[in-house]
């Protein structure tokens, strides 16, 4: 029998025989007290095979139609759903001997449940006839059945990964050939953004040129500026500075031309990679059946300037679309915790519970959208998250503060939401991390155990999530988290 028949075959036994499980055990009184626990590990292995069955093998799109993968890969398919079969084989065996099995049986892909309530109550009908069997009965002996369970739960989740790997090699594929599809669905951006994490700039990307007026004051390490590009003539935009300070190898005076550009190729790559990048923008295709891409709140970089005199790189960032205002400013959400009234000199009260709500939830979406793009930040943390106004006219960087001191009940339309900025060199989930050490007392208060001071791990998506996990702490009780550390 060729790939494909084996494997439609073996998910199919499976699926019966699961479902056979699940209704024999809900007539067991020895399972009573962990029934429902069981009953769900079972419903989870039910929908994987499910959800495998309806993208793999789909009469027309089935990603494991023959032709259509690579035989390797379809010997592996193959490989795990045989082991899953061999893993249930004794009760497969009791299942046919009660007529519970059907090579036949075609699992309704619009209509899965109809399918499983007839196989269970068919399940139920023969429990009783079963317990008469002294062998047969023995097969659901609460140990013997975890046990099993425990080596069929492992193949499932090999064959949940493998699923997803494919996908994902799927869409990449469909995001290379500029698929319709993949533009419609909303995730050609998510693609592209896989697919730049493990690249570098290009050798002929260098810094921008031209000159920077400062306006205002700086805020963590951003500041509002004017950028005039060296020979356009255009007038000066108005940005978003991000000032990059050179890191301590790099000022050191002894170092040759081809160091010196070793060090500073990380600044080059993540500049390329958010400039190339698209966060949030125009939609990917004009049809109304389009879906939009899964939100970022991040800005737009234009690119980055060399300041070596300074020591240091300077990353520009478009401000968010919004209407013009005269009284733009920039404020992080560490700045907004620890404001203070001017005239009464203690702290401005919180900001509402939807805006803190708005503020969390912005956070917690970029990063696993982020993630999601197989991308890192590294370097969450309440300094480098700057706050806006969005409104329904657009995005401002104004009138946050009168908007956190408004006695009016709040607006819906009107809310608080972060950008997550302050990037960490490297992007991708499967590049290398810096592994050296930072006593710095405030960045480690963000930074899971295993990364504080000396790391003893790579960087993963845990960590993020970590630091992530400590900023939703801080917006929570309002409070910053060098603050809450030296209270106690």
């Amino acid at each position: 029998m060729d790939v494909y028949g084996t494997a439609v075959t073996a998910i199919t036994q499976v699926y019966q025989v699961t479902i056979f499980i699940k209704g024999v055990i809900s007539d067991i009184k020895a399972f009573d007290d962990d029934r429902a626990e069981i009953q769900l590990k079972l419903n989870v292995q039910l929908s994987t095979l499910l959800f495998f069955k309806r993208i793999f093998f789909h009469p027309q799109h089935g990603l494991l139609l023959p032709g259509k993968v690579d035989p390797f890969i379809g010997d592996t398919v193959e490989g795990l759903l045989v082991q899953m079969r061999k893993t249930l084989a004794e009760y497969e065996l009791v299942a046919a001997k009660y007529g519970l099995v059907d090579e036949e049986l075609a699992i309704e892909p619009e209509n899965p449940a109809k399918t499983q309530e007839s196989l269970l109550e068919r399940a139920k009908s023969k429990a009783r006839s079963l317990k008469l069997k002294g062998y047969d009965w023995s097969l659901f002996d609460k140990k013997k059945l975890n046990r099993i369970l425990e080596a069929y739960t492992k193949w499932s989740e090999d064959l949940r990964n493998l699923m997803q790997h494919m996908s994902q090699d799927t869409l990449a594929r469909m995001a290379e050939s500029d698929h319709q599809g993949l533009r419609s669905s909303g995730l050609e951006p998510v693609m592209k953004r896989q697919t730049l994490a493990a690249a570098k700039a290009p050798a002929d990307y260098r810094s921008l040129s031209g000159t920077i007026a400062e306006e205002g004051k700086t805020t963590g390490g951003f500041r509002l500026g004017k950028w005039s590009a060296s020979g356009a003539e255009s007038e000066a935009m108005t940005v978003i500075v991000e000032y990059h300070e050179y890191e301590s190898m790099l000022k050191r005076d002894d170092l040759e031309p081809n160091e010196i550009e070793e060090l500073k190729e990380p600044i080059r790559n993540l500049a390329w990679l958010l400039q190339n990048t698209t966060f949030t923008g125009t939609p990917t295709s004009t049809s109304s059946d389009s879906l939009d891409q899964p939100k970022i709140y991040a800005l737009e970089c234009l690119g980055f300037i060399d300041q070596p005199t300074e020591e240091r790189s300077v990353f520009l960032y478009r401000l968010p679309p919004s209407e013009p205002t005269a009284d733009a400013s920039l404020t992080t959400l560490h700045a907004f915790i620890n404001a203070i009234d001017s005239q009464t000199k203690r702290p401005l009260k919180k900001p509402s519970l939807n805006d803190r709500f708005s503020m969390a939830h912005s956070l917690a979406l970029t990063l696993s959208n982020l993630h999601a793009s197989a991308w890192l930040h590294k370097n969450i943390w309440s300094r480098g998250i700057l706050l806006f106004l969005e409104t329904p006219t657009g995005t401002s960087a104004s009138g946050l503060y009168a908007h956190r001191l408004s006695s009016t009940t709040p607006v819906s339309e009107i809310r608080i939401v972060s950008y997550l900025s302050d990037w960490g060199y490297a992007r991708s989930v499967q590049q290398g991390t810096d592994m050296r050490s930072d006593f710095e007392i405030e960045p480690n208060l963000y930074r899971h155990p295993n990364r504080q001071g000396r790391p003893t791990q790579q960087f993963s998506r845990e960590h993020d999530i970590y630091a992530l996990g400590v900023v939703l702490l801080e917006i929570g009780l309002w409070r910053a988290a060098a603050a809450a550390e030296e209270g106690g």
